[in-house]
């Protein structure tokens, strides 16, 4: 009822005006009371909604995806926030932030290897100082070279946390089997020049073959040395995949070098063995064997360290690649095979069978063309001493050797008279044209006795007319009706 009523008077006072007039009648009431009986409510048509559907959304949680903090799969992450306390040497545990190493590397084993590099490299100066061959610098740069790499990584042992010591060490022993690679080039090259009949293999000179695989190593060393510092400690990981990717490139071409090598070595193998069984090699070089077995197993050893590289950096450094977790693979697989490499020349040194005429090489044509520093010596030589090459004196050599009698068909020998003895120079004039004390203004009939029986002017070697007055002498003339 209370709401039929509020309902009513809304009505009323919606249609009549509002006004502060008096108050309300009782007639009026009355009227308002019937008029409120009479109503029955508003009637309100329903309205139906559909109802409305709102998939659920689903929030993720923000996450970090989950990297290594100390190595990528090609190298050490550039950035990181060290939370763990390094050890006294530097250490932390794998897959951390600041961790340079895999495992925890062994001090002992880095300095034991270190020292027999050492002693290798000792014998190696001493043997090229004791030999005096000057192309042994090659095989001491390489084992001085390892012996750099193992005592930086001793160093290393020590400060872990130091990427400029382990960058060396990385570097010295990737790029170190280079130079012996380089050695057997030049080895080979002499053994050839010196022991081979022919001394050519295949229409090769030695000097050539010996420039050409020292010029190819020497790209190769240039394209290893790129790689090697792109992937060194510190760079980012696309840099470091792209140094892994140039270093193996560099490490196929070495390979391929050797093996291209390996086959010109079994030819002159075979040559040699030829010329053995005809008597040609004798004394000294009967012991060509001990230098081609150094050089095969020297190039096999350096192979095996090529191959372990290979499947190290093609697999990456993921944990499905176990080499870079064990230090074991380290020492016997790189270490090892280098001592090998190395060490094998101390007991086959070159030296001891390279000896003598031919041992070393001549200039090769390669040399000439490339080596500015060579022109630039020939140029400020004079004519005289431009001719004095290996080959003008060791046919000079030959010359000298030869019975002067044998030049000559009356068998009497040369008879130029010297300008000069023994020394050099005018000062050192003989006083005598002849080599016999023979006088110097000879009559007629000790000319004759000098000259011999045949006529002067049919003398092949010193005819009348290019005979010379001796110095500060006169030539006399010959008597009228003789044959001169």
């Amino acid at each position: 009822m209370l709401f039929k009523a509020f309902i009513l008077a809304l009505s009323l006072s919606l249609n009549s005006p509002v006004s502060a007039g008096p108050a309300i009648t009782p007639p009026a009431a009355a009227a308002l009371a019937a008029r409120a009986a009479q109503f029955t409510g508003v009637s309100i048509t329903p309205v139906s909604i559909k109802p409305v559907s709102i998939e659920p959304v689903t929030i993720a949680t923000p996450t970090i995806s989950s990297f290594s903090l100390s190595r990528t799969r090609y190298g050490p992450t550039p950035t990181c926030t060290q939370t763990i306390i390094p050890d006294k040497n530097g250490y932390v545990p794998p897959d951390t932030c600041g961790a340079l190493y895999q495992y925890y590397p062994s001090f002992g084993a880095a300095v034991l290897f270190a020292v027999l590099f050492g002693v290798t490299l000792v014998a190696h100066v001493a043997q090229a100082v004791m030999y005096k061959k000057k192309f042994c610098w090659v095989i001491c740069m390489g084992a001085t070279w390892d012996f750099i790499a193992l005592a930086a990584r001793s160093a290393s042992t020590r400060e872990q946390q130091s990427t400029s010591i382990l960058l060396i060490a990385q570097l010295f022993v990737l790029l170190a089997p280079l130079w012996v690679n380089a050695f057997c080039y030049m080895v080979l090259g002499r053994m050839i020049n010196f022991l081979h009949p022919v001394k050519r293999v295949w229409m090769i000179a030695p000097s050539s073959l010996a420039s050409v695989f020292v010029a190819l190593d020497i790209i190769s060393f240039i394209i290893q040395l790129i790689g090697g510092g792109m992937a060194g400690p510190g760079a980012t990981p696309e840099a470091a995949k792209t140094g892994v990717h140039i270093y193996m490139g560099g490490i196929g071409m070495q390979e391929f070098f050797i093996t291209v090598f390996v086959g010109l070595a079994i030819k002159v193998h075979l040559d040699m063995l030829a010329a053995e069984r005809q008597g040609v090699l004798a004394g000294e070089k009967a012991k060509w064997r001990r230098l081609l077995y150094a050089l095969y197993i020297s190039l096999l050893a350096i192979t095996v360290r090529i191959i372990f590289r290979l499947v190290e950096f093609s697999r990456g450094f993921g944990k499905d690649n176990p080499v870079p977790y064990h230090e074991a693979y380290f020492y016997v697989l790189e270490c090892v095979p280098m001592l090998i490499a190395i060490g094998i020349w101390n007991v086959a040194h070159p030296g001891s069978v390279l000896q003598g005429p031919d041992s070393e090489l001549p200039r090769s044509w390669l040399s000439r063309k490339l080596c500015c520093c060579c022109r630039g010596r020939e140029r400020g030589r004079g004519a005289h001493q431009r001719m004095q090459t290996a080959d003008l004196d060791e046919e000079m050599a030959r010359l000298r050797a030869r019975d002067p009698s044998s030049l000559h068909p009356t068998g009497q020998g040369d008879r130029t008279p010297p300008l000069y003895s023994e020394g050099s120079g005018p000062a050192s004039r003989d006083p005598s044209p002849y080599r016999d004390g023979r006088s110097r203004d000879p009559s007629p009939s000790q000319a004759d006795e000098n000259y011999g029986d045949a006529p002067p002017q049919h003398d092949p070697v010193y005819p009348t007319h290019a005979r010379q007055p001796p110095y500060g002498q006169t030539l006399h003339a010959p008597p009228r009706g003789s044959n001169a």
